[in-house]
Order: C-alpha cells, then structure tokens, then sequence
C-alpha cells in the first residue's frame, strides 16, 4: 500500500479525479476504494484534560492538585516533591489507525539558573493496549531534562506519535517524575491542559528533535559560522540546533506521497538570548529544484525570545502546496549580532493537515482588519509573539472575535491555537481572566453550539520582571453539529490591574 493512498483514505471524501504532480511518482492504486475505518472520534480524547475533577479519569501517585498559578481552568496537576507519576488510559475507538497529536503546558518552582536546585527529569509517553490492557507497542516517549523546567516561563510541548498497531484499542497516557535537587524538598512540576488527538497524517520531517546531528538538515554557511548540533540545555532529549552566527538551516521535504494543494502544520521550539531574531520560512520546489511559491512566513522580533528565559515553542499552517511542487523546502534563519548570543532550535514538526489556517489576518500585520473588536488595542512592539503587532486587551477587560466560514464541517474537528502575552507593568498586577471559545453557527449566523472553552485565569504569582511573557494555548474542538455553517472564534477578557493580555499568531484549521 502506499502512503499516498493511506493519506488519500482520511483525506477526500471519494478516490475520484486523483492527480500528481510532476516529477512525483504514481501510486500504484490510485483509484481503489476509499477504507471504512473513517476516524470518528476526532475530538481530544483526554477526559478531564485540565484536571478539574481531579482523580476521577487519572491515576496518581505522589500528585496533588492545585489552584495556583493555573494554565487552563482552575487547577492543575502538582508532581513531586521527589518521584511522582501521572497516568490515564482511554479509548481510541473510532481513530485506531491515526497519528495522535500531543501536547501538554509544564513548568516548575524552581528559580531559573538556580545552579544547585532543579525540579528532576520529566517523562511524558503514550503507550499502546491491547483489549486486555497489554502493551503492545510504544506511540511516543518524551524526555525532558532536569534543568529545562523552571518558575520563569511555561513551556507547552507539542508531539505526534506514531500510527497505533492493528490490536490497538486503548492508550495510557503516563507522565513520570524523577527526583530532583532542593534544599526545602520543594521540587515541583506542574502538569495542565493534556491534549492527544488524531490527524489525518503523520509528521513528515526527518530528525525532528537533532538527536541524529543535524541528519536531513543543510547548515548554511558551514564550518563554525552555521547552525551545529549540541547536547546541552535542550528542550526534549538530548540534543537540539544551535549557532552564534548568522546563518540558516533548511530541510528538504518530499510531499509526492501527499495530495495536491495541501497545506501543512508546522510546529517548532525555540529559544535565545539577547537581540536576536528568527525568521521562518516554508517554499514549495518543483522537481529541477526551483522555488515556485513561498508557503509560509514567520518573523520572531529581536526582544521576544530575550525576554521568555526559556524555550518558546510555536504553531502554524502553510498555504496550500502549489501545482507542480515536488518538496517543501523548510528554512530557518538566524540573525545573531555577537557571538556571545545563541539562537537554539528543537522539536520540529511538519505534518498534512485538512485545511489552511481559516483565519484572516491571524498576526494583525494588517491592524484589526477581518476582526470584531471590543476596547481592543493594536500593539506595536518589538516583543511581539510573531511579526510587527498583536491585539491587546488592558485593564478594563474587552473581546475580540471572527467569523470563519466552513464547509462540510459537520462531524469534523478543528485545532485552535494561539499564543497569549501577559504584560505587567507592577509587581502588583493581576490579569483577569480570558476566555477562549470557538462557537458553531448557522448559515444565519445562529448560535447553535458550542465546539471549545479554554479559560485562562492567571495570576501574578511569577517573578516580576518588568518584561512580556508568551504562553502558547492549544485545543481540539467537539465535532461540528449538523448545521454548521461557520465557527465565531471569541477571545474576551475581564477587568484587571496593571495587567494587560496580547493575542498573536491565532491558528484554527482542521486537523481530521
């Protein structure tokens, strides 16, 4: 079987008018019938991903539950001190044959660069089940170093396993904590928002994570003045991407095996120090190695990544490949002024979704345009999440929304994601709390549903230090009810004190 024809099984409706591009081979099979195995279950198939009712659907040894400082809802779980665990099983009935997504928000008391204290190593994993309860296969194991997690910055992880085995029907989603290093006993992770997912496709990048070196990836210029691989201070793993020059990195990606006109999700970490920026690019190439269309750009400024003391991680949807594009050329570029500064890069993801992201004007590059704004201000700044501006709403609270229009959405569900900044300016200040909601409407724009709530209600518990911090939010909606004509997209936020709340990079797009 080949993978076009697997990925054309989750894709289209029918196998009809199926074509290639040139230079890309043909299928085999290009015309046999569509499988009956369509995933149905496309939501977050986590009960009680933010831990609200606390031990009913998980399984905890030497986890307590907390309201402190929370990333989604009102609690979230607390590992440790010491050795803890973290476990839930659940059904994969109705997607037993698709790439999970995964993805969860961690931080830890521990003061960054405190040297001697660390919070202990984290392992996140999902495990296979048999009818039986038995492991039969490993879906994906996560290691997150000692020293990575700290009281500065979250940090959500974004992940994919890879296709559950035949005799699948249940996975066991378990988070472990190892010892860590501290003088109270005090060496907390705090676990929130668990996210897993189907998608349509599994990630297409090669080494992902620079464990291999920098195997699949083109450092430019070489030598010492180019991106090199290291083992220290990574996100996930052992190793990651680093360089103290400018420069680039790309990766040459074969996309003959997906269908024509399809766009991608793009996910990746990255973390720097100093006055440095990061502009990411995605190109579609024909089969002579010509660039014939860009699919995507992003630019990170100069002050975002200084001021997060940790990695940022990020998501994004291309544009839909192009006729005659044979390779999706992934390039990052660095710009480091002085060699004392880095740029790192880690856990890189590049994987087929079901549609472009759905949202017009999604980093306000072009002010509030295609948006409904209620005391919303544009914010021009150099730490910005992404590009130029965002939408920021201050003290006295407001909302901020869009309609997208869908097609054929009944049944199928949606990713959202966006990246939230909370801006102080006292030690004093708090930030309300924001609402995020995507709503179903009708053709005559009638409310009828309700698809994801996410609920941040932050406090000013962290360190204040007088600068923007960037928290990357992500959530799968509830399948689309019949009628589904469109989906309001709703940020809104209540009053605060000295605190302002920034939304950039917003994504919604389909994902199964």
């Amino acid at each position: 079987m080949s993978v076009y024809n697997d990925f054309y099984d989750s894709y289209h409706e029918s196998c009809e008018e199926v074509s290639y591009e040139p230079g890309c081979p043909p299928s085999p099979d290009p015309n046999r019938k569509k499988k009956k195995d369509k995933c149905n279950n496309c939501g977050n198939l986590v009960q009680d991903p933010s831990f609200e009712n606390q031990f009913v659907f998980w399984q905890a040894t030497n986890t307590l539950f907390t309201n402190t400082n929370v990333y989604e809802g009102l609690i979230q779980a607390r590992m440790g001190p010491g050795v803890a665990s973290l476990a839930q099983e659940l059904s994969l009935q109705g997607c037993t044959k698709k790439p999970l997504l995964f993805s969860f928000n961690a931080v830890s008391n521990v003061p960054v660069d405190s040297g001697t204290v660390n919070s202990g190593a984290l392992i996140a994993e999902i495990t296979w089940l048999d009818n039986n309860g038995n492991a039969v296969g490993t879906g994906l194991r996560l290691f997150i170093p000692s020293d990575r997690l700290n009281n500065t910055a979250r940090i959500t992880f974004f992940a994919q396993t890879d296709r559950p085995p035949a005799n699948a029907t249940r996975a066991r989603v378990l988070f472990s904590k190892g010892q860590g290093l501290s003088d109270t006993n005090e060496d907390f992770i705090f676990i929130d928002h668990v996210v897993l997912a189907p998608m349509a496709f599994r990630d297409l990048i090669t080494n992902g994570g620079f464990e291999a070196n920098l195997l699949g990836w083109i450092p430019v210029p070489g030598g010492d003045t180019a991106f090199l691989s290291s083992y220290q201070q990574s996100l996930e793993g052992a190793g990651h991407a680093q360089t103290h020059f400018n420069g680039t990195l790309t990766q040459n990606i074969s996309i003959c095996d997906v269908p024509p006109k399809t766009p991608f999700l793009l996910s990746f970490a990255v973390q720097g120090t100093g006055a440095v920026s990061l502009d990411v690019r995605v190109e579609w190439v024909d089969s002579m190695g010509n660039v014939i269309s860009n699919g995507l750009n992003l630019s990170i400024p100069d002050q975002t990544l200084n001021n997060q003391g940790n990695y940022l991680s990020y998501l994004a949807v291309t544009y839909p490949s192009v006729p005659g594009t044979s390779t999706a050329r992934l390039v990052f570029t660095a710009n480091v002024p002085t060699p004392d500064l880095f740029i790192r890069l880690d856990q890189v993801i590049f994987a087929p979704v079901l549609s472009s992201n759905l949202i017009a004007n999604p980093s306000f590059e072009e002010g509030l345009t295609n948006w409904n704004a209620s005391l919303v201000t544009l914010v021009e700044l150099n730490d910005v999440y992404e590009g130029r501006a965002d939408a920021g709403i201050g003290q006295i609270g407001g909302a901020l929304w869009q309609d997208v229009e869908l097609r054929h959405a009944e049944g199928r569900c949606f990713l959202l994601s966006t990246g939230l900044g909370f801006r102080a300016t006292a030690e004093t200040a708090t930030f309300g709390s924001m609402l995020i909601k995507v709503i179903w409407l009708d053709d005559e724009n009638r409310e009828i549903g309700l698809g994801l709530t996410l609920i941040v209600n932050r406090d000013q518990s962290n360190p204040f230090t007088g600068f923007m911090e960037w928290v990357p939010y992500v959530g799968v909606t509830e399948p689309a009810p019949p009628g589904t004509a469109k989906a309001r997209i709703l940020f809104s936020k209540t009053d605060s004190i000295q605190g302002f709340i920034e939304i950039d990079n917003v994504v919604f797009t389909r994902i199964v």
